[in-house]
């Protein structure tokens, strides 16, 4: 039995392995998904900030940041261990600030994502432009988050209450870990867009995807063996079978699962196809008794090869800091009686739920096993009843594209229809505005983006004072100078 330690208020976790050098992390319940449109890329960039002030220290350092939680690590003497944990704990407390601009020329030249890009997308297509949505977005950029940003969000998410310390090694003698005092933030992760599924959506990105939100882990881990088997299945097909893969992951975020397979050139519709038929293929039939023997041989190893105790106890706080359901502890008896039908089951289940990634010219591989296509924002029937701006009649003479374009300023928000459908954001469900040079674009909370541009939409200005009026204005911001840079090349 682990017992409760706690250092100025963080847990503490002591691992067991007998070593004269410490190794360390930090790891605070905070990640990209706790941002919100108007301060995307505030978490990377306190990250950033604080991790500048150990940078001269003589040992290994590092620092992530990803959808869920960023993390801190080091390893060195205990002396020197301890010094970069007090130092981090008081910049996190004191961000420097001083330094904004500096990093935030940093952080645009990383370009770095919290996800994989397909798995940002369909957390976006689940999410909209709330929650892990948020990865796919880039708001007001780097260049736009102010000191107020940085401090605000600091002292709000890196409190004790939302930190784990694991410590192998030596303890520190002298830790005063001075973080931002304040309570634990109590989180709840969006509802998000319930797709009549099974749907697929397309973009950009060479590779092929599928987002499936699956019910929480039992003793066996049924559903996670399940999503196992489908990612080694794709990994199999895309990599060592045909050789259209490089990189086939994986990504968890609560109940939703991402896998994904990258395409090289001219493969796009054969790894759509791969993914889409492992998928269906599990689903209805199950995994071989090879397959299947093969994930759980590999459950077993990382059981046997961590510390069992400790890891359960680190998984089950972080769970309780993210404000997701308590788990049992992994019996890897019982998923040794796990069944392909069991895999099946799960899977079969989970379909409905299911939302297909392909690149936008091979989407249509996906009707071939059920999928429907689906536009990446909701789209509603009906235009909703409200004043009409159009584009001028010349320009709905002469562009063919113009001939579609209505914006209407209803009662309740904006609606506009493009050659996509019939897209809506209500007042209240704004989530930012976006002044650019040319329209200024109203983003939804449900993913949407509506641009009103007095020069495409005649006599639109009067909708544009009416969601001035209509929205707070600190959701307004103006386009990132980086963007505008890449956009110039």
């Amino acid at each position: 039995m682990i017992e409760s330690e706690y250092i100025d208020g963080v847990r503490l976790l002591r691992h067991r392995a007998a070593q004269e050098h410490t190794d360390v992390t930090l790891t605070f319940a905070v990640g990209a998904q706790d941002e919100t449109l108007r301060t995307i890329g505030v978490a990377h960039t306190v990250e950033h900030l604080v991790m500048s002030t150990v940078r001269q220290l003589p040992i290994q350092v590092e620092a992530e940041v990803d959808l869920m939680t960023t993390a801190f690590a080091a390893s060195g003497s205990p002396a020197r261990v301890g010094e970069f944990l007090n130092r981090l704990c008081a910049a996190l407390a004191e961000p420097p600030v001083d330094r904004l601009a500096v990093e935030a020329g940093v952080l645009a030249a990383e370009d770095g994502w919290a996800a994989h890009p397909m798995a940002a997308f369909l957390l976006f297509v689940r999410y909209g432009a709330s929650g892990p949505g948020l990865g796919w977005l880039e708001g007001a950029g780097y260049d736009g988050l102010t000191a107020e940003h940085v401090t605000a969000f600091a002292r709000k998410w890196f409190v004790p209450g939302n930190a784990v310390l694991q410590v192998s090694g030596p303890l520190p003698e002298g830790l005063e870990l001075k973080l931002p005092q304040g309570p634990a933030p109590v989180r709840a992760l969006p509802t998000g867009r319930l797709l009549d599924g099974p749907s697929a959506v397309g973009y950009g990105i060479p590779g092929a995807a599928v987002l499936l939100t699956m019910p929480t882990g039992d003793a066996a881990r049924v559903p996670g063996l399940a999503m196992r088997v489908l990612e080694s299945r794709i990994e199999e097909q895309c990599r060592h079978v045909a050789g259209h893969s490089y990189v086939v992951d994986s990504q968890v975020v609560g109940m939703d699962w991402v896998i994904y397979a990258e395409a090289r050139e001219g493969t796009e519709e054969a790894v759509a196809r791969a993914v889409g038929e492992a998928l269906t293929d599990l689903a209805a039939n199950g995994p071989s008794e090879d397959e299947l023997a093969l994930v759980v041989a590999r459950l077993e190893e990382e059981v046997a090869t961590t510390d069992k105790e400790l890891a359960e106890v680190f998984a089950g706080t972080m769970r309780r800091l993210m404000g997701e359901p308590e788990v049992p502890p992994i019996d890897v008896a019982l998923a040794n009686q796990v069944r392909p039908a069991d895999i099946a089951a799960v899977l079969r289940d989970a379909l409905p739920s299911a939302i297909g990634y392909a690149e936008e010219e091979a989407l249509d591989v996906w009707k071939a096993y059920g999928f429907r296509p689906e536009a990446h924002c909701p789209v509603i029937p009906e235009l909703p009843a409200g004043k009409i701006y159009k584009p001028p009649l010349a320009a709905r003479t002469f562009i063919k594209d113009a001939r579609s374009l209505v914006l209407v300023e209803t009662g309740h928000g904006l609606a506009l229809r493009d050659d996509d459908g019939i897209h809506e954001i209500k007042w209240d469900e704004v989530a930012g505005v976006m002044r650019t040079d040319g329209p200024t674009v109203v983003l939804g909370v449900n993913g949407c983006a509506i641009p009103v541009d007095p020069q495409v939409f005649r006599g639109s200005g009067a909708a544009l004072d009416e969601l001035a009026r209509r929205t707070d204005s600190g959701l307004w911001f103006d386009e990132s100078a980086f963007s505008r840079d890449e956009d110039d090349h």
